[in-house]
């Protein structure tokens, strides 16, 4: 049997979308994590002095977290190239479903950026509203981005279960690992699921997240390192 052929297009694209996974992760945990810090805990009006002191910082965070969404587009489109020759219509729809995620993602970031202006609104002299105000305001828009993260992953799922299928029918790596992204997605999509009707769990759901991060964050490095495996046998399907 003939080895698979790969192009060098495929190639490029696998190493590219390696990584945007790991640049990706890297944007998306300083937009979580930075404004979290600054907030902290207390009443609404320390965590609206902490972060009056530090807005260009938090600025930066929900930045970053605006190119994680866009550099999906990006990892999307890697992802597509490089196994569109596995199955077309198939690495379609995943496509189809991360840039739905991209975009549905986008929007969250509004409203963080809204939920910051009801901080910096707090500051302001002779402001009409009061802490209580713009606390149950805050916790409206606080909602708002959660439940966006949550529908955005519901675009994640089926896309990322389609893409490491293509990966697991085509052998490019290790079908342990690609299985293993399967699953997690899978758990995912169940968990995302949950938190949207039962958001009294979200804590124990968030556990479901780690095979989906071990697998990516595996599979980003091999994409890195290692690239595409050629298999024995044709595995396209242009259908």
């Amino acid at each position: 049997m003939n080895e698979t052929s790969i192009s060098s297009a495929q190639r490029m694209y696998a190493r590219l979308a390696g990584f945007v996974y790991l640049f990706n992760y890297a944007a998306n945990v300083f937009g979580v994590l930075v404004p979290s810090r600054i907030k902290g805990t207390g009443t609404f009006a320390e965590s609206a002095e902490r972060v009056l002191a530090s807005e260009h910082l938090y600025r930066t965070a929900l930045t970053s977290m605006t190119i994680a969404w866009a550099s999906l587009v990006v990892l999307s489109f890697a992802l597509y190239v490089a196994l569109e020759p596995v199955n077309k219509r198939l690495a379609r729809l995943a496509l189809f479903f991360r840039l739905g995620e991209a975009f549905v993602g986008g929007v969250t970031v509004m409203w963080s950026f809204a939920t910051l202006r009801l901080y910096t609104i707090s500051q302001d002299v002779g402001s009409a509203l009061q802490d209580e105000q713009l606390q149950a305001l805050a916790s409206v828009t606080g909602s708002a981005t959660d439940s966006g993260f949550f529908i955005a992953w519901m675009f994640f799922g089926p896309g990322s279960f389609l893409f490491f299928y293509l990966f697991y029918k085509s052998g490019y790596i290790p079908r342990v690992l690609a299985a293993l992204g399967m699953l997690g997605s899978v758990v995912m999509l169940l968990g995302n699921l949950v938190a949207l009707v039962f958001p009294e769990y979200i804590s124990m759901v968030q556990y479901g997240w780690a095979p989906i991060g071990i697998a990516e964050i595996t599979t980003a490095f091999w994409l890195m390192i290692v690239g595409l495996r050629s298999v024995g046998g044709s595995k396209r399907n242009a259908a």
